[in-house]
C-alpha cells in the first residue's frame, strides 16, 4: 500500500522525495544549528590580514567575485556538470547552486521554512550584511536609479567606514548581540524572533537580513588558545603567527568561540557568510538547508582564486565621510533575557565540543588508487576499522551520496557498517578471547592468515563499492525507507518496521562522514549529529588526507583522540596490509 502511495506522488512531482527528505533532515529538527548543523570551512589563512584596510580590500575582492557568479546564475548560465565516473556523462542537477545566494531558513516554532527570498530582491536594490563587533550594516551593491554596480574600490571604503564605525559604536548602550539569538533551539529563535517583530524597525531589519545575497563577518576579535588542538597525532598543518592552529581556526568558523568572541557576529539562519579575521583567518560558516558542500566548495574555491593577486594589485584605500547604513534594535528586557540566556547556553555547547583537524601524511589517495581502490571507499573502511580498534563493534554510519543525476537530487546514505567490513575488521583487530566452560577459564586466540585478511578486505571493499554505486544511481535504501514512512504516517497507515528498535538504531548514526574534496589547501568540517557520536569529514589529496574529527566531550563512550590515533594506525596497518599483497 505505502509503496503505491509513493508511485502515485512520483508522478506528481519533480522529485517525489525532496519535500520530505528536506523537512526530516533540517526543517523539523530543532537543534540549535551552529555545531549541530551549520558546517565550517577554512580557507588557507592570509597573515597579511594585519590592518582594516587590508581586511576591507580582501572582502572586496570576495563582494566582487561573488557579484559576477550570481550575475551567471540570473542569466541562468551556469554550465551543466556532467557525472565523472559510473556511467560517465550523466548531467547533474544544478538547482543546489541557484539556491545560494537566494535561501533563508525562517525558525519556527514547529518547523522551520526554508524561503525563497528572490522574488523580494527587486523590492530594494541588492545588498549584502556586513557584521562586525556584533553590529550589522547595509552594503548596497549598486548606485542611482539605474542601479550601477559599484566598483571594488567603492565597496573597499564602505566596507572600511563599517569597521571605522563598528570599532566606535561598540559596546554603547544601544548595542546587543541580537545575532547570538540565531544560535538558540529552533523554537527558541522562533519566538524570540517574534518578540523582535513587534518593533517596526526590527520588521524592516530582518527584512534586509533575510533577503541579503550573503553576509561579511569581520571577526576583529581572536579566539584564544584553549581552542587549539590538544591531539597530538599527525601533522600540524597551517598555524598563525599567534600560534593559532587549524583546529582552533575550524572552531572560529563553525560556532565562532562562543559570547566572549565572535558568536555574536554571526546570522547563523543565512546561507553564506564569509568570515575574514583580522589575523589573517578566513572561511565560511553555512546554513545547510539550502545546498550541500559540493555545491558550496565550488563557489569558495572561486573566491579563494580570485584573490591571489590582491597583494600586486594594491590600492590605496582611506575611509570616506559617508555613513554607513547600520541595522537599530529595539531591544526590551524580555529580548536582553533571551540574549542572555542564548549566550548562556551557546558559551555551555562550544565548551563541549571536542574538534581536531587531522593531517595524514603518510600517504594519500596517489598510493590508494594504484592499489585500484576508489579512495572513498577505502577510507570509509579505515573509518570502521578505527572505531571497531576502539570500540570492539560498528555502529550505524552515515555517508552522504550525491544524488545530483535525478532531478532536485540532494543526497542519500551510504552505511559503511556491513557484515563484510565487520569480518574484516575483526581479523585485523584480532586478539585473545577469554572463555569459561566446565574445565575452567581459558584464552582461545583467533589467528587470521595475512592472505585470509586480505581476502576479506577485497570481500568489504566490493561491498562497499556496490552500495556506493547503488546510492548514486538512484538506489539507495534510506530515501526510500523515508518516504515509505512519511507515507504510513500522512495516510494513517500502521507500519510496525518504523517503531522497531531495530529502525531506531540504524537511524542513530553513531558515525556521521562525508568527502569533502577541495582543490585548493582548504578543508570542511562539522560536528556530530548523535551525543555519543563522531562527525568526521575528509579530504583525500594527492600525499596526503585531511581529516576534521568532532565529539562531545560530554560523552562517556567517544575520545576524539583515541579515535584519531586509532585512524592514524589503521591506516598504516591497510597499506602494511596491501603491501604484503603487492610483494
Amino acid at each position: 500500500m505505502l509503496q503505491e502511495i509513493l508511485i502515485e506522488r512520483r508522478e506528481e512531482h519533480d522529485n517525489w522525495v525532496y519535500d520530505w527528505w528536506l523537512h526530516d533532515m533540517y526543517l523539523c529538527n530543532q537543534a540549535p544549528l551552529p555545531i549541530n548543523s551549520n558546517p565550517g570551512m577554512v580557507f588557507p589563512p592570509l597573515p597579511n590580514l594585519s590592518s582594516e584596510i587590508q581586511m576591507a580590500k580582501f572582502s572586496a575582492r570576495f563582494v566582487v567575485e561573488m557579484m559576477n557568479f550570481k550575475r551567471i546564475l540570473d542569466k541562468r548560465e551556469l554550465p551543466i556538470e556532467k557525472a565523472t565516473s559510473r556511467e560517465k556523462g550523466q548531467p547533474l542537477c544544478m538547482a543546489q547552486y541557484y539556491r545560494l545566494m537566494k535561501s533563508y531558513r525562517e525558525p519556527g516554532l514547529v518547523k522551520d521554512r526554508l524561503l525563497d527570498v528572490e522574488s523580494d530582491l527587486t523590492l530594494s536594490r541588492p545588498h549584502v550584511i556586513v557584521a562586525c563587533k556584533s553590529q550589522f550594516y547595509v552594503l548596497r551593491l549598486t548606485l542611482g536609479e539605474d542601479d550601477t554596480p559599484i566598483t571594488e574600490m567603492q565597496i573597499a571604503t564602505k566596507l572600511l567606514n563599517i569597521i571605522t564605525d563598528a570599532k566606535k559604536t561598540a559596546n554603547t548602550a544601544r548595542t546587543y548581540s541580537v545575532g547570538i539569538l540565531t544560535s538558540q533551539k529552533r523554537d527558541d529563535w522562533a519566538h524570540s524572533r517574534e518578540l523582535l517583530m513587534k518593533s517596526a524597525s526590527n520588521r524592516n531589519n530582518l527584512a534586509l537580513i533575510e533577503r541579503c545575497l550573503f553576509f561579511i563577518n569581520f571577526d576583529l576579535e581572536t579566539i584564544g588558545p584553549e581552542f587549539n588542538s590538544v591531539c597530538k597525532v599527525g601533522a600540524k598543518g597551517h598555524r598563525l603567527s599567534n600560534d593559532r592552529d587549524e583546529t582552533n581556526m575550524m572552531h572560529q568558523m563553525i560556532h565562532g568561540g562562543g559570547s566572549e568572541y565572535c558568536s555574536g557576529n554571526r546570522w547563523f539562519d543565512k546561507t553564506i557568510q564569509l568570515v575574514i579575521g583580522r589575523d589573517g583567518a578566513n572561511g565560511l560558516c553555512y546554513e545547510h538547508s539550502p545546498s550541500e558542500g559540493i555545491a558550496v566548495i565550488e563557489l569558495m574555491e572561486k573566491l579563494i582564486r580570485s584573490t591571489k593577486d590582491l597583494e600586486e594589485k594594491s590600492m590605496d584605500l582611506s575611509p570616506s565621510a559617508e555613513k554607513p547604513e547600520k541595522l537599530i534594535w529595539s531591544v526590551n528586557n524580555e529580548l536582553i533575557k533571551h540574549i542572555g540566556d542564548a549566550s548562556t547556553v551557546l558559551d555551555k555547547s562550544v565548551k563541549d565540543l571536542n574538534f581536531h583537524v587531522f593531517r595524514f601524511t603518510q600517504y594519500g589517495k596517489g598510493f590508494i588508487k594504484s592499489s585500484k581502490i576508489s579512495p572513498d571507499v577505502y577510507i570509509q573502511l579505515a573509518m570502521q576499522l578505527a572505531y571497531h580498534k576502539l570500540h570492539g563493534k560498528l555502529v550505524a554510519t552515515y555517508e552522504s551520496a550525491s544524488t545530483r543525476r535525478f532531478r532536485l537530487g540532494r543526497v542519500d546514505c551510504i552505511r559503511a557498517a556491513t557484515a563484510e567490513a565487520l569480518e574484516w575488521a575483526k581479523a585485523m583487530n584480532q586478539s585473545a578471547v577469554t572463555e569459561t566452560g566446565m574445565l575452567g577459564t581459558k584464552k582461545i586466540y583467533y589467528t587470521v592468515t595475512d592472505n585470509e585478511k586480505i581476502q576479506l578486505f577485497e570481500t568489504a571493499v566490493k561491498k562497499q563499492t556496490d552500495i556506493m554505486i547503488d546510492n548514486i544511481l538512484g538506489m539507495g535504501i534510506d530515501a526510500h525507507l523515508l518516504g515509505l514512512r512519511q507515507a504510513a504516517r500522512e495516510n494513517a497507515i500502521p507500519c510496525a518496521i518504523f517503531e522497531d528498535d531495530s529502525f531506531r538504531l540504524a537511524n542513530h548514526f553513531s558515525l556521521s562522514t562525508s568527502q569533502l574534496l577541495t582543490s585548493t589547501d582548504s578543508f570542511m568540517g562539522y560536528g556530530p549529529v548523535v551525543p555519543d557520536g563522531y562527525g568526521v569529514s575528509y579530504n583525500p589529496q594527492s600525499n596526503l588526507l585531511v581529516f576534521c574529527i568532532s565529539s562531545f566531550k560530554s560523552s562517556k563512550i567517544t575520545n576524539n583522540n583515541a579515535f584519531t590515533a586509532a585512524l592514524e594506525q589503521s591506516l598504516m596497518a591497510m597499506q602494511k596490509m596491501l603491501y604484503m599483497k603487492k610483494n
